[in-house]
């Protein structure tokens, strides 16, 4: 019993009780559930989901109030290939105490996102950027789920357009709260390219390249602000490029085909 009492004491401090609230005995069953999550946990970290979906199922069981272990749990569904269980829990996450917690809303609209469930990922990612407007992962989440919508719905053009841009501010908020995040930076640029800004686009590009040690940069950065250089026809600068994608053994990619190919048709407009 000494025990079990000062388990109830140690639970009681890790949930932070505040003096003016009175104080909420803890079940055997809280203390229970509170074990089996920390072992949960602890196998999901070791890379055993079998046992880590056994512990936190059993801590959700117990604790069904307890977001937290009710978010790894949905975790570790979701490693397993079990989308729509993962789902469900996140979702039973905010029905459960959960609705104020942007975190909650970014897992939940970046796995529907994975799974092209867009319109509901979108909801989600709004409701993250209400919540946190400080926070530039829901504002690039949004910005991100948006641009997708836009290429899934690419039949109305005008319609893609205002959803192009409506994204575009999305990335720039989001850059504005993080701006030396690279991979934000090069969604952004290419993201300018699709909304018709190549000029921006470029000074993207060059911020982000400017972020790594001279030559050291990704071949996604090469890339890119190599395609951006041949469509504002600065070909000089293109082919100096090249060079290094070459160099680099890229020019045999796809990615390097598809450059080559705006290459050869911006030299060709020159000619003209």
């Amino acid at each position: 019993m000494f025990r079990l009492f000062v388990a109830s004491l140690l639970l009681a401090s890790a949930v932070g009780c505040a003096f003016n609230r009175p104080f909420a005995p803890v079940s055997p069953s809280q203390i229970l559930g509170s074990e089996r999550g920390r072992q949960g946990i602890a196998a999901l970290e070791q890379g055993d989901l079998t046992k880590a979906e056994e512990r936190l199922e059993h801590a959700v069981k117990l604790n069904k109030n307890d977001i937290s272990h009710r978010r790894y749990y949905a975790e570790v569904l979701w490693q397993q290939g079990k989308y729509q269980e993962a789902l469900q829990q996140l979702d039973e996450a905010v029905k459960r105490g959960g609705q104020s917690n942007a975190s909650l809303h970014i897992s939940l609209a970046e796995k529907n996102l994975a799974i092209r469930e867009y319109e509901t990922a979108y909801e989600h990612a709004d409701e993250a950027v209400r919540l946190d407007s400080q926070d530039f992962q829901s504002w690039a989440l949004r910005g991100r789920v948006k641009r997708l919508l836009a290429i899934h719905q690419a039949g109305y053009t005008e319609h893609t357009a205002a959803m192009l841009n409506q994204a575009r501010e999305d990335y720039l908020r989001a850059v504005s709260l993080a701006p030396t995040d690279r991979e934000l930076l090069a969604e952004l640029a290419a993201l300018q390219m699709s909304c018709g800004q190549p000029e921006q686009a470029l000074a993207t590009w060059l911020t982000v390249q400017n972020l790594y040690p001279q030559g050291e940069e990704p071949h996604e950065v090469l890339l890119g602000k190599t395609e951006t250089l041949a469509v504002l026809r600065r070909l000089d600068e293109a082919e100096a490029n090249m060079t290094a994608i070459r160099q680099r053994g890229l020019a045999n990619s796809e990615a390097g085909r598809r450059l080559q190919e705006i290459m050869t048709a911006a030299q060709g407009n020159m000619r003209r």
